[in-house]
């Protein structure tokens, strides 16, 4: 039998293809959902509407909020493809792709084996967070990819004295700059300080690392130069236009702001990450903790990955907003870590009798646990689900049986891996469709009446029916500068809607379902009277005018 040659590159671009495919088969059927994806889809409309190619805009207004990297992104699939919810999925659909290949190079530079290199790329494919994370129209990522080559590059310049390594690291942390930024920088930055600073002390084979070298790498001139050279543009462009406003509203409020005043103060609770982060590395949490256990953390891959994960999850605990997603990049040692594990349990004899309890069984228990959400959550798609996963299990059942190369063992876990996400893929469009202002298009799209949002805002209302809905502005609780940050749709007091309803005859009131008691309990459900019902909320109709 001939034997195929399979190359670093054509691996490269396998895996690429695979989660591209794969992540984005279903993509044009996954409504814009609300508040997140909306906002960076209307920016991306908004700012080519208006040719704005570096101030960020929203409302036909200038907005703080992000660098422009991802509005640039979803931009330029606008204007080749047009605009559609697919389109907007492209981004984060090739970023995701670029990113298991990266991981696979990554790892197979810095371990030499093919087998750890491709189950690692595996891994990250088949993990929850990176898994959603790919499919949402979000900046994390961009960033997971920029921190990955970070990650990556600079172990490998410190390793081998490589001053290119570090140049591409550099590269890498502009580009993060430009995704998220001043902590694309600051926050690597400061990982490899301490590394390089721990490492001189934890060296496992006793022979002296000379800081001054490290530091020399770090800091060489020519990466600061590129850095500079990418990053800077647009900042200086930014404050050129704009000025004091660029500095307090970006700088100040979305950067400094966030890590000092929370913007969900719910979620402010130092224990989220802990919770978040077993969670996000689902189903292979077993087979990353297994492998903890026997890490020497003296050995210098080790030693950064610890540090990397440690001061991450530490920074984001301490930083007064938190966000699920934010701590995606401290996964990425945990995923090399757990594919070392897979590999030593299936192929080590003495090992694989665990091989049930951390790989399959943790499979099989999240397969279910995924079903049971779509069942739940009333999916169309519940004999869809069971049908795609049922393939995918029996193909594992049977193949487990007769794994004797790596190549099979890839094939082994993709499989199921993909049958599983395909399937889920398939079965969430419900759940997002109630996250969505798509829900509400039949009771929109036809009138030219005002159209209210009773307690908060759909913005992706305006990108599915071009109608800009007011905002009834109800909770109070906030604090007044994020208020202001987030409220630049057209926004009105509950005062000031009451005085204003009874002369909006037919206009239409949607009010989330959290509001019912608040909308039912005041004066305008007295002139209005329910239109339609969807899972998230219920739109009413002004009837006649009377005064209150």
């Amino acid at each position: 039998m001939f034997k195929i040659n399979i190359t670093h590159r054509t691996r490269i671009i396998a895996l690429f293809l695979i989660t591209v495919i794969s992540y984005g088969f279903y993509n044009a059927f996954l409504p814009i959902t609300d508040p997140v994806e909306s906002n960076y889809v209307l920016s991306a409309i908004t700012m080519l509407t208006h040719n704005s190619w570096i101030s960020p805009m929203i409302y036909d207004h200038v907005w703080y909020d992000k660098p422009p990297l991802t509005y640039w992104a979803l931009m330029i699939c606008y204007k080749l493809f047009g605009i559609s919810d697919f389109v907007s999925r492209i981004p984060n659909t090739l970023i995701a792709g670029a990113s298991v290949s990266l991981m696979y190079h990554m790892v197979y530079r810095i371990k030499q084996s093919v087998p750890v290199a491709v189950t690692s790329a595996i891994l990250l494919m088949s993990t929850l967070q990176f898994w959603y994370i790919s499919h949402a129209v979000i900046t994390d990522g961009f960033l997971f990819f920029f921190s990955l080559a970070i990650f990556g590059y600079a172990y490998l310049a410190f390793t081998n004295n490589d001053k290119t390594s570090m140049m591409k690291a550099y590269i890498a942390a502009a580009f993060a700059v430009l995704t998220k930024g001043p902590i694309g920088l600051l926050l690597p930055g400061l990982i490899l300080l301490v590394f390089m600073v721990l490492q001189k002390y934890s060296k496992a084979n006793k022979d002296e690392v000379s800081l001054l070298r490290n530091l020399k790498i770090a800091f060489t001139p020519l990466g600061i130069v590129l850095f500079f050279a990418i990053a800077s543009p647009w900042y200086i462009a930014m404050y050129s236009i704009h000025g004091q406003d660029f500095i307090s509203g970006f700088l100040g409020l979305q950067n400094v702001g966030r890590a000092l005043v929370s913007e969900h103060p719910k979620f402010d609770v130092w224990y989220y990450y802990l919770i978040i982060t077993p969670l996000a590395l689902l189903p292979w949490t077993p087979v990353v903790i297994y492998q903890l256990r026997k890490l020497n953390w003296k050995e210098s891959f080790n030693l950064l990955g610890g540090i990397w994960f440690v001061i991450i999850l530490l920074f984001y605990s301490i930083v007064a907003t938190k966000y699920l997603t934010y701590t995606l990049p401290a996964i990425i040692p945990c995923i090399i870590w757990g594919s070392e594990a897979i590999i030593n349990l299936l192929f080590n004899p003495n090992l694989s009798k665990y091989c049930t309890f951390l790989v399959t069984l943790p499979f099989g228990i999240y397969t279910c646990i995924l079903g049971i959400g779509v069942a739940v959550s009333a999916s169309d798609y519940i004999l869809e689900y069971m049908i795609i996963v049922s393939i995918g299990a029996l193909i594992f059942k049977i193949a487990r049986h007769y794994i004797r190369t790596y190549s099979q063992l890839t094939l082994l876990f993709l499989l199921p891996i993909l049958a599983l996400y395909s399937a889920t893929t398939i079965s969430v469009t419900p759940i997002l469709t109630s996250q969505s202002g798509i829900q509400f298009t039949s009771y929109i799209e036809n009138t030219n009446q005002p159209v209210f949002v009773y307690g908060g805002y759909y913005t992706s209302v305006v990108y599915y029916t071009k109608h800009i809905p007011t905002q009834v502005y109800l909770n109070k609780t906030d604090d007044e500068r994020w208020a202001k940050a987030r409220n630049i749709m057209p926004t009105i007091t509950k005062d000031e809607f009451l005085d204003q309803l009874p002369n909006e005859l037919n206009a239409i009131v949607i009010v989330p379902n959290r509001n019912i008691k608040d909308f039912e309990s005041s004066p305008a459900a007295v002139i209005t009277k329910p239109l339609g019902k969807t899972n998230g909320a219920t739109i009413y109709k002004v009837q006649d005018s009377i005064s209150f």
